[in-house]
């Protein structure tokens, strides 16, 4: 492992403050979800609940502002976290199931951005700095691959919009680059571990230059450990999906990959079985970019949570749920 490495942890138990003064209950007020223009939703094994990671608006936000989790419970958002990183916008963020932490790399506010990485257990949050790391970026693409017991990072901008095109992996102390070969530098796009196939994929994303000049991708690739490998499937394809939802379904054993697009946003599901994109049927799908999906197994239901309904619009703080029949708002609905 690379460098020497420290952590920095930040607990709930530990506070210089003053306790604050009692309210009595009748006063107290559940706070709202207000989505940011950047979230993550991820299955908590060890909560057995649905997490959902908030950003903040692009501006209005006071930097010092936390970072906010919050838990659904099929019925309603509840927050359960505000006392770690200040808040930020699309960071790299995965969830590692065998260890129950979250993972957060870099991201970035209106004027700051962030080359930390931190890790929360279900209570605590936890910051690491390694001598060797990623840096300050935006807009990578992050997965747990369970096989290799790792999380995989690839690609992202810096502050100064370089977009990169290598591949890093953590493992719980420290970052190590492990290639700088394979798919084009791009960001954003989507990643999902695929346990069937014991494969991280990753598809789409987005480059451009500072002449202005860009490229929409929608190619398919493997991370398989030591390289990647790209998948020339039969058939049709989605398309470009730059922040589409890319989710694994454990009942079907294929990977769906949900809305999104570039100027015009879709609102259709196609699955991946290893060798082909199939479009499938499901009524009443949101149009949407930026949106997350993430299945859950206590219910076998995949939830939807937020994105834009339009380029440059507004973040949308709306929850649907997916039966894979028929998709049902639940929440916020409008």
């Amino acid at each position: 492992m690379p460098g020497t490495e420290s952590a920095l942890r930040v607990s709930t138990s530990e506070s210089t403050l003053p306790p604050p003064t009692a309210v009595p209950p009748t006063m107290r007020t559940a706070p709202a979800l207000k989505a940011g223009q950047w979230t993550y939703i991820f299955y908590h094994d060890e909560l057995e609940q649905i997490v959902l990671v908030n950003g903040g608006p692009e501006r209005g936000k006071p930097a010092e502002d936390p970072l906010e989790l919050w838990s659904w419970d099929g019925a309603q958002w509840s927050l359960i976290s505000a006392e770690g990183p200040v808040w930020r916008n699309w960071a790299a963020i995965a969830y590692d199931s065998a260890r129950d932490v979250l993972v957060i790399h870099g991201g970035l506010q209106t004027h700051n951005s962030f080359d930390e990485t931190w890790e929360w257990d279900g209570q605590t949050w936890t910051k690491f700095a390694s001598a060797s790391s990623p840096g300050g970026r935006e807009g990578a693409l992050m997965a747990y691959d369970a096989a290799r017991e790792t999380m995989i990072l690839f690609g992202g901008a810096t502050p100064e919009m370089q977009i990169h095109g290598d591949t890093w992996e953590w493992g719980g102390q420290s970052w190590r680059k492990v290639s700088e070969s394979g798919p084009s530098a791009r960001f954003p796009g989507g990643m999902v571990y695929d346990p069937v196939r014991r494969e991280t994929l990753m598809y789409s994303g987005h480059f451009a230059d500072p002449s202005g000049a860009s490229i929409d991708y929608d190619d398919l690739w493997a991370w398989e450990g030591t390289s990647w490998r790209e998948i020339m499937g039969d058939g049709s394809t989605p398309d470009h999906r730059t922040h589409a939802g890319f989710v694994f379904d454990p009942v079907t054993e294929k990977v769906l990959l949900i809305g999104s697009g570039s100027e015009t946003f879709r609102s259709d599901v196609w699955a991946w079985d290893g060798s082909t994109w199939e479009e499938i049927p499901a009524s009443n799908t949101p149009a949407r970019s930026g949106l997350n999906v993430v299945y859950d197994p206590e219910r076998d239901r995949f939830v939807l949570f937020g994105g834009v309904n339009r380029p440059g619009g507004r973040a949308l703080d709306d929850t649907w749920e997916w039966d894979r029949v028929n998709w049902v708002c639940v929440d916020h609905c409008r």
